[in-house]
């Protein structure tokens, strides 16, 4: 009984270990209304989807912005042509499988091969700090750079809307 307690302690601790989330990054969630590092903001648009806004905090002078969509629970999709230099679904949106209805449009079904439609697509932003315009950013999640102070920001658009991201909470 003896041997059996500590090989059972170990291999819970293990067990509860490969459960639980790996941040070796020093990445943390933060307070939107008070964000020392990156807001990251998610606008759906016709998607439906409640908006995201987070604080993605980190020790670095920056990080990797498809690190910093994950660690904010935004999962992203690129496309097989550009891989995740184009981002063609975020968090299963546009479905893989239901049309997209975009009013005045064909109806679309998003098989992210290639570049999306120009009549509905994701679009990646960056905001350099708080009092910034909102800029499409030049990089893909994969290789763009963000800095403390600044936000990330998805916003899918549709037709003629060109949505932007909010940071508002």
């Amino acid at each position: 009984m003896r041997t059996i307690r500590p090989l059972l302690s170990i291999a819970l601790l293990a067990a509860l270990s490969a459960c639980a989330p790996v941040d070796d990054q020093g990445f943390s969630v933060g307070n939107p209304e008070s964000c020392s590092g990156v807001i990251v903001a998610v606008n759906y648009g016709i998607l439906g989807e409640d908006s995201v806004n987070e604080c993605v905090e980190f020790d670095a002078d920056e990080a990797l912005a498809a690190d910093v969509l994950a660690f904010a629970g935004v999962e992203t999709v690129g496309t097989d042509t550009f891989g995740d230099q184009v981002v063609c679904r975020v968090n299963g949106l546009p479905s893989e499988t239901e049309e997209l209805l975009v009013p005045g449009f064909d109806p679309h079904l998003e098989t992210c091969e290639d570049m999306p439609p120009a009549h509905a697509y994701w679009a990646l932003w960056v905001k350099e700090n708080p009092d910034s315009p909102w800029d499409y950013a030049m990089d893909g999640v994969g290789t763009l750079m963000v800095t403390p102070g600044s936000s990330l920001g998805l916003a899918f658009s549709a037709g003629d809307d060109i949505e932007q991201p909010s940071t508002t909470p």
